[in-house]
């Protein structure tokens, strides 16, 4: 009986994980926390969004995964993860969208993170910073930065997507570039 109840107390002390709205993530990632999307910013991202000029086609799936394990932190978190694809006239430059359809884990998507940077701002200036990467070039490391609008006066949903690159250990003989071309989009929801 003893031991049933050293169990149970256990279990209820697991369950008991300090939660923090995820505007702090960042700001010391504790051990035993949960980075939790407590005021849904990270909602306003998730969706198809596209990019359309001349023969490009660039497009974006944002997923959000709630409670996720990170193991290099020991915590969860609560993130958005992504695939991508770049189309250039009838030439497919890189498709990863299928990977949407598959059980990976939390940061082996192309796209992932849940960074809200301006978090002392109102909710309409805050903007998410998530990694991407190219799977033929792992090497490079590179995070976008996504702001969101909401439609308004005959204006469509958005998102604008900046690219940031950080500085990569580039194998000689290799791309050095990502093969999206790293520039602003506006890219337009999808319904």
């Amino acid at each position: 009986m003893k031991a049933i109840f050293i169990i149970l107390l256990f279990t209820l002390s697991l369950c008991k994980a300090q939660i923090q709205p995820i505007l702090e993530q960042g700001i010391g990632l504790e051990a035993g926390f949960y980075y939790k999307d407590t005021f849904n910013e990270l909602d306003k991202f998730t969706g198809t969004w596209r990019y359309e000029s001349g023969s490009i086609l660039f497009e974006i799936t944002l997923q959000k995964k709630e409670k996720l394990f990170n193991g290099s932190n020991n915590n969860y978190c609560d993130i958005l993860v992504g695939e991508y694809r770049y189309v250039d006239g009838t030439n497919t430059i890189v498709n990863t969208l299928q990977n949407l359809l598959q059980n990976l884990g939390p940061y082996e998507n192309n796209i992932s993170g849940a960074n809200i940077q301006d978090s002392n701002h109102t909710a309409s200036e805050r903007r998410v910073e998530l990694t991407f990467k190219d799977p033929e070039r792992d090497y490079l490391y590179r995070y976008i930065v996504v702001k969101h609008f909401v439609a308004q006066g005959g204006t469509p949903e958005r998102i604008e997507i900046t690219f940031n690159g950080e500085m990569s250990i580039v194998p000689e003989g290799t791309p050095t570039e990502l093969r999206v071309p790293e520039q602003n989009y506006t890219l337009i929801k999808v319904p």
